[in-house]
């Protein structure tokens, strides 16, 4: 089993967390459009692209649903209906996108949340070993960095036997970002699928960003 670990009663994290969510949320979209371009691969003809810039709704649907996850444990919520919702409300924000969470056990990743993620693929990915070619949460989780998969079926980090279990459940893009801690453990992944090849763009990497913060918020606490 996960071991979650409470956060000190001392340091930033701290701090973070007694701040309003507006605040929190806003200090990070600073932050986190600076490395965005680093992380994006050239797009084929075939890919798509989202909106290139953050809309008003988009940052108010990311504070909604931060502030609903943090109203969420407060009433004792369980991390699975906590990550749940949020991958719900990512998912209703931004169709036609099918987000998960999964965690970290020992060496392996083990899904914990993606209503709208088939269960038979879950299921077939339980446990799902990290590495730098086993996909794109495998690829996150062991190198700590985000990975972007516009088109998966001609992306070497996928493995043949998961590249067609992917495209067999509807999924033709992955993104992933690794939820890591503030003493760099790796906690988990948040990963966003795609029913069809597509390179994100600003808002995409906003969107994934502050998806991937509150999902650490509620695996840290």
């Amino acid at each position: 089993m996960v071991s979650y670990r409470k956060v000190s009663d001392a340091g930033p994290k701290i701090e973070n967390m007694t701040s309003s969510p507006e605040s929190r949320l806003k200090l990070d979209h600073e932050i986190q459009l600076s490395d965005a371009a680093s992380a994006v691969q050239p797009a084929g003809p075939e890919s798509k692209q989202g909106p290139t810039t953050t809309t008003a709704s988009q940052a108010e649907s990311l504070l909604a649903a931060e502030k609903r996850t943090l109203e969420m444990m407060a009433n004792g919520a369980s991390l699975s209906e906590v990550l749940n919702d949020l991958c719900a409300a990512i998912d209703a924000h931004a169709p036609p996108v099918s987000s998960m969470v999964c965690l970290m056990e020992g060496e392996s990743l083990t899904p914990c949340a993606g209503p709208h993620v088939p269960a038979a693929f879950k299921a077939a990915i339980t446990p799902w070993r990290i590495g730098p070619d086993r996909a794109s949460c495998g690829a996150a989780a062991f190198t700590k960095q985000r990975v972007i998969v516009p088109n998966i079926s001609n992306d070497p980090r996928w493995p043949d036997d998961a590249r067609d279990l992917t495209l067999s459940h509807g999924f033709s893009a992955a993104w992933s970002e690794p939820l890591i801690s503030q003493d760099g453990e790796v906690l988990g992944t948040f990963a966003m699928y795609y029913p069809e090849p597509r390179t994100p763009v600003s808002s995409d990497f906003e969107l994934i960003s502050a998806a991937g913060h509150i999902a650490r918020i509620a695996i840290e606490l």
